[in-house]
């Protein structure tokens, strides 16, 4: 593994890992550091006009990327739903996603395509349901020049393998539409991490970095479960992955600089592949 002064590999990190506040002044510390790139949590970012043109501001000057907004999920919040009216619910809130992106100049949004749990009686019109709101997201998604990334998602959850997020984006714009990939959502089939970004191929759009322990998922900080990272990284390299190694992952420390030095650390130590 190359030195991290040489890696093709750039720091991205969820800002909510670093300051649950998601305070601008957490991201005006970020000037200067290793982290090129962050992903809003959309629910507890203030969308006032003021806020807006302030984080704009406190983003141009610390020279970070607003790289994605990952949109609200979980609960009844259910773009697969059977129930028309809890379907088109949970469009309008990943709608709101993108408006927000669309304020502040973000290009992409992270989309769940389902809670859970699903039954395998239901999963075929699950499917049908939510490919169905992604066509309807991709569409809304590019009229503001934006991209949707639909993540690949633990246990009955659909998108659960590169299999299932490819169908679901079936038929959808390549340009629009792709995949985000949690590295700790593969539950015991954490051996096939790197032969899933290759069948993601280019349709992988971005990531969501964390370790765990191999049977549900932990978000443990990369190096510190059972994931092959020379493996995965190299496969990222094969599929001329340009995104960067974006990290969703607990990070030790008390204070955003504590977290923020943890994760600076973790990252040298995963690209230059040493213990």
């Amino acid at each position: 593994m190359v030195s991290t002064a040489a890696s093709p590999f750039r720091l991205g990190a969820s800002l909510h890992t670093l300051d649950p506040e998601q305070s601008l002044e957490t991201v005006r510390s970020l000037g200067g550091s290793m982290v090129k790139s962050v992903e809003i949590w959309e629910p507890t970012f203030g969308k006032g006009a003021r806020h807006i043109a302030a984080a704009r501001c406190a983003f141009d000057e610390a020279g970070v990327e607003p790289r994605t907004v990952h949109a609200n999920f979980g609960g009844t919040i259910d773009m697969s739903s059977l129930d028309n009216s809890v379907r088109s619910a949970g469009v309008q809130t990943v709608g709101v996603a993108l408006d927000l992106a669309g304020q502040l100049g973000v290009p992409m949004v992270v989309v769940h395509p389902s809670a859970e749990p699903i039954d395998e009686d239901t999963r075929a019109e699950r499917m049908k349901q939510a490919s169905r709101s992604i066509a309807t997201l991709a569409e809304m998604a590019g009229k503001i020049g934006c991209q949707i990334a639909i993540e690949l998602l633990p246990r009955t959850c659909l998108g659960r393998s590169a299999k299932e997020l490819l169908d679901l984006i079936e038929g959808v714009d390549a340009s629009i539409a792709g995949a985000c990939l949690d590295t700790n959502h593969l539950m015991n089939r954490f051996a096939s991490l790197p032969e899933v970004v290759r069948e993601l191929g280019p349709r992988l759009f971005t990531l969501h970095c964390s370790d765990y322990d191999g049977i549900d998922e932990k978000h443990w900080p990369p190096l510190h479960g059972v994931i092959d990272w020379d493996a995965f990284l190299a496969a990222l390299s094969v599929v001329d992955y340009s995104g960067p190694v974006h990290y969703e992952a607990t990070l030790e420390g008390q204070t955003p600089a504590e977290r923020l030095a943890f994760l600076e650390a973790n990252f040298s130590q995963l690209v230059s592949g040493t213990d």
